[in-house]
């Protein structure tokens, strides 16, 4: 982010791959892609599940990550997250004027959340963040990643597990310009939940309005029926699915439709 790093001092060079800690080769693009997949695809230590807020109004929200030790051995490593914005345009030095994952930010600096977890144990990280208004909001995305302390004798460390959450996936508000008109949004007490989770809401007096839950496939597990009496709002759903079946841990989506908003939204069960 900061100033270019090539494997060796002086001047600009060829980008290089790194993966495991080793540099495989500057010209040898065509394999790239099958040698970042097989990393990719191979078993980790530890389950990564993210989720947050983001208001497009304000240009801020939060991000929360849960890292789980899945392994047998206690580690000892840093939690770090960046902001990045993808498909920039514009000229540089190096002749290539497309952009991509470029880091706008890191949350809250490069230092890092230092953590120790025993087998089994689990930690959850949150760090609030800002969209600037030059950058587009749909375009941007938060890189989080658990990294060990460690040095390799070629000076990196290993990354053991990450994942990247879209800032428009965040999305929790919708705001009319109008003074004067109803400022829809939902909530989500708890979040992440165990026993159940309320959606919080306001919509004008006679607005029907449907919750449809969906499991991280796609598949849908619930549709929630209602219409507003003018109130506060709740709607309660309870973790199960249409045919009254304790859904399992893990992420769901939701989408809520009516005729003042459109949102959708993220729900960790645990």
């Amino acid at each position: 982010m900061y100033f270019y790093r090539p494997p060796y001092y002086g001047g600009y060079a060829t980008p290089w791959l790194w993966y495991d800690g080793d540099q495989h080769g500057s010209y040898d693009y065509t394999n790239w892609q099958s040698r970042i997949l097989t990393e990719m695809n191979k078993t980790s230590r530890f389950t990564l599940t993210t989720w947050g807020n983001y208001s497009d109004l304000r240009g801020s929200g939060i991000i929360y990550a849960k890292f789980r030790n899945d392994s047998t051995a206690t580690i000892t490593g840093k939690i770090r997250f960046v902001l990045t914005e993808d498909s920039l345009y514009y000229a540089a030095p190096n002749l290539d004027n497309w952009h991509n994952h470029v880091a706008r930010d890191y949350l809250p600096d490069t230092g890092g959340t230092q953590i120790t977890l025993a087998p089994g144990d689990s930690i959850t990280v949150s760090r609030s963040f800002t969209v600037q208004a030059s950058w587009n909001a749909n375009k941007c995305e938060i890189v989080t990643w658990l990294q060990s302390n460690v040095y390799l004798a070629d000076s990196t460390r290993d990354v053991w597990q990450g994942g990247i959450t879209k800032v428009s996936d965040l999305l929790v508000d919708v705001e009319e310009n109008a003074s004067n008109t109803v400022k829809p949004k939902v909530a989500l007490v708890p979040n992440p939940c165990v026993d159940g989770t309320r959606f919080m809401f306001n919509l004008p007096t006679g607005t029907s309005y449907s919750i449809t839950l969906y499991d991280i496939s796609g598949r849908q597990v619930k549709t929630l029926k209602g219409t507003a009496n003018g109130n506060n709002e709740s709607m309660n759903w309870d973790l199960r699915d249409r045919d009254g079946v304790l859904v399992n841990s893990g992420v769901y989506f939701y989408r809520f439709t009516s005729s003042a908003v459109n949102l959708t939204g993220k729900i960790v069960v645990k």
